[in-house]
């Protein structure tokens, strides 16, 4: 398939609004989900503020039916998916953590687990009749569309010269199963910068064409969750092929039209009035109940204002550099490439890995390293989030899935540090006001 017109049916199925902009802010139509209210003119930088408006899908796009099903249906719908020749990856308990990884069999899926999470803490406590009961884990569809580490390319010497041997190459889909609206989300934010037009990046495009997401809509808020604030959860609101907002005794499935088929030997019954607004309720309550939030609705505008607040350094003394922020992450997509040699084939392979700017070596160049202060690294780290990402596509780096707060080894809460950076703009403005430059 031609690349621009690739490009063009990931940007009209999965991603919010097409690749245009103005003003630096993305703008197009928005493509509506579960109780989605979007604040028009602030493209993907909007809050989601109610639900009064209910379920309504674009006009453009393929209308959806509601149905409820038992809950053991999603047993069925893996079957389904895994004949259809899909890799469904889903939840799935793994050493005392939830983590995304291959569903083999229906008793791979982490049904009634229930984590509990805090700054720089995961745990599991307790089973839960419900099927969708943790909230995440460290891992994100980042890991299978952008691997840690893949082999781009592997050349041999064959006596007249190198020739090339082998090259990335995968005929696998991928169903991701079960994961929540910030990592959809997080998706489409990759989408955004590995399927630009004329650079898509090959293995990213390769991995991504072709999946499909069966998400899992939040009914409960983690205690780091912030999803609210930075408009991607606790309800998706496009680029999902299935939507399952979990009741207390069934599932609510939110299904197009096209993909009925996923349901074979499933017994469907049409939602109810009453079934969509229980669904709506608590998709509201989880909405009302987040563990984090931002202090202000568009802090890119003002993240500049702030870039020598002291702020900075405090949080940064905390740092340890690790890395484990952006490891989980899922959009940071930073990575180096490394060489290989095989001594035995006489081969050498071209191998990219994924790399994290809190390293003090990422950004060395023949100039030196323009970050050798821990300070600077971090607010990179955060200002890329909050502020550059913004400026270049239109959308924030943050979907605000709480990784980086519980799975840093000091409890570093990114929540924390931006409001206080806002406070301390806000602060500083108000001290230039009451004392005017004469």
């Amino acid at each position: 398939m031609d690349r621009a017109l690739r490009h063009k049916r990931w940007c009209s199925r999965y991603m919010t609004f097409d690749l245009t902009t103005s003003g630096g802010i993305a703008s197009g139509r928005i493509k509506h989900g579960l109780g989605a209210v979007v604040e028009a003119g602030l493209g993907t930088r909007f809050s989601t503020l109610g639900i009064e408006t209910g379920f309504f899908h674009d006009a453009q796009s393929e209308p959806a039916m509601y149905y409820t099903a038992a809950k053991g249906s999603v047993h069925r719908l893996i079957l389904n998916l895994q004949a259809r020749g899909f890799t469904v990856v889903g939840p799935s308990l793994s050493e005392g953590v939830v983590r995304l990884r291959e569903l083999r069999g229906v008793g791979d899926l982490a049904s009634g687990v229930v984590d509990v999470q805090g700054p720089g803490s995961y745990v599991l406590s307790g089973e839960s009749a419900t099927v969708f009961a943790s909230v995440n884990g460290p891992d994100s569809p980042k890991k299978y569309l952008h691997p840690s580490e893949v082999e781009m390319s592997r050349l041999a010497d064959k006596g007249n010269g190198l020739e090339l041997v082998s090259a990335f190459r995968s005929d696998r889909k991928y169903a991701f199963f079960g994961i929540r609206p910030c990592d959809l989300r997080g998706v489409q934010v990759m989408d955004r910068t590995m399927l630009v037009p004329g650079f898509e990046d090959p293995v990213y495009s390769t991995l991504r064409d072709d999946s499909i997401f069966i998400v899992a809509n939040c009914t409960k808020a983690g205690a780091n969750c912030f999803c609210a604030s930075m408009g991607t959860g606790p309800a998706a609101e496009s680029g999902y092929d299935v939507a399952i907002t979990e009741l207390p005794e069934k599932l609510l499935f939110e299904i197009p039209r096209g993909e009925r088929g996923l349901f074979r030997g499933i017994e469907l019954k049409a939602a109810t009035e009453e079934e969509l607004r229980e669904g709506e309720e608590m998709v509201r309550s989880a909405r009302e109940h987040m563990g984090r939030r931002i202090s202000e609705k568009d802090p890119a505008r003002k993240m500049y204002a702030a870039l020598d607040s002291p702020v900075w350094g405090k949080a940064a003394d905390r740092c340890l550099a690790c890395g484990n922020c952006t490891m989980v992450c899922p959009t940071c997509f930073c990575n180096t490439m490394i060489d290989r040699t095989d001594l035995k084939d006489g081969t050498v392979s071209r191998v990219r890995v994924w790399d994290s700017c809190l390293s003090k070596d990422f950004v060395y160049s023949a100039g030196g390293n323009p970050r050798q202060a821990r300070t600077a690294r971090y607010r990179q780290f955060v200002m890329h989030k909050f502020a550059y990402w913004p400026d270049e596509f239109g959308t924030y780096g943050c979907v605000g899935c709480g990784r980086c707060i519980t799975w840093c080894p000091v409890g570093i809460d990114i929540t924390d540090t931006l409001n206080a950076v806002l406070k301390d703009q806000r602060d500083s403005a108000r001290k230039v006001e009451a004392s005017p430059l004469v």
